[in-house]
């Protein structure tokens, strides 16, 4: 939620959009948050036994993986697979096909993945599709009782 000039977010309070019944995303940062751009954050989780059926962008994507089970998550770009680990960053180049591949794992994998602008990104265009708007909180006041003013101590 808007404060001044800057924004507290949590992923706990972020309303996920299910893309289908193995991926869903949710939407940390975007234009109408602040009212001015910022770099497109997401968070994903894959369910265990599953993965993507990828895609290609004209645009380069980062991924940050925050959690999977080392040594049975993947992720595969053009014909590579990349063993994943949490905390690798993946710099994904324009045009090279990717997808995830959490088959062999019995946890979800989660990552955040990072774009420039949030039109690039087609999980952006879907939500606003479905909400009319690219962002839900579960508690809209959420960071009003997170944040502490001077003197509140």
């Amino acid at each position: 939620m808007k404060k001044g000039n800057w924004a507290l977010i949590n992923s706990e309070n972020v309303k996920p959009y299910v893309c289908d019944e193995t991926y869903s995303s949710k939407l940390l940062t975007g234009d109408e948050l602040i009212g001015s751009p910022v770099i497109n954050l997401n968070e994903g989780t894959l369910k265990a036994g599953c993965r993507t059926s990828g895609d290609a962008h004209d645009d380069t994507e980062i991924y940050y993986i925050v959690s999977c089970e080392e040594g049975k998550c993947s992720v595969w770009l053009d014909d590579e697979e990349v063993l994943c680990k949490p905390q690798d960053v993946i710099i994904i180049p324009p045009k090279v096909f990717h997808w995830i591949d959490n088959t062999k794992s019995s946890k979800p994998f989660i990552l955040m993945t990072f774009w420039p602008r949030q039109e690039q990104n087609g999980v952006y265009h879907a939500r606003l599709a479905a909400w009319g708007k690219s962002f839900i909180q579960e508690d809209e006041n959420y960071e009003a009782k997170r944040i502490q003013k001077k003197g509140d101590k």
